[in-house]
């Protein structure tokens, strides 16, 4: 930790808190599109899922995906693995920079600002919590900042893949529901 740090008091440059708020934003998007994902798998609508539906850690996101797809008996082929990744980068992102301190050096008269590792950071209930996981104090820069939308853009982009799959593969479903007595669940012989 550099002593010559301390926490920014006066509102962060214009250009960083933007990036910085449409970065968050972004991640707010990709948890809403993966809560229409999964809302839509259990057949409820979005106001009962916003009500009693949190969004699990991406494993278990994917897994209950999955088990859905199999419920409903339909075929879903997609890159988890890839979806997992980058959901999980981007919720890092994201807590990097909502849980951070940002501070400023006290001995340079520039605006540089760094991205300090705030030591309340939540741990999931199996993991140490971490104080030091950057080696250094990365200076939110163009760089940083294209870096966290790439990431957070990433992820959104796989969000809605996986968003439009399900839907075209429940429109199918609903049709064959509608149009084949086999698969009418309301069926009274069952």
């Amino acid at each position: 930790f550099n002593p010559a740090l301390e926490p920014f008091t006066q509102p962060l440059p214009e250009a960083i808190a933007s990036s910085i708020g449409r970065t968050i934003a972004r991640h707010s998007y990709m948890e809403w599109v993966l809560g229409q994902v999964l809302y839509s798998l259990l057949e409820i609508s979005i106001k009962q899922g916003r009500a009693v539906v949190q969004r699990p850690q991406p494993r278990q996101y994917v897994a209950s995906i999955q088990g859905l797809c199999a419920f409903h008996k339909i075929e879903c082929s997609f890159d988890f693995d890839g979806l997992t990744a980058c959901v999980e980068a981007a919720d890092r992102m994201r807590d990097a920079l909502v849980h951070s301190v940002y501070m400023h050096d006290i001995g340079d008269a520039g605006d540089r600002v760094f991205l300090v590792h705030g030591s309340w950071a939540r741990a999931h209930e199996t993991e140490v919590i971490r104080t030091g996981e950057w080696p250094d104090t990365p200076a939110l820069d163009r760089a940083f900042l294209a870096g966290a939308r790439k990431v957070m853009d990433e992820a959104v982009r796989r969000a809605e893949a996986l968003q439009k799959l399900i839907g075209d593969l429940l429109r199918q479903l609903h049709e064959l529901r509608r149009t084949n007595p086999k698969y009418n669940r309301r069926r009274s012989d069952r």
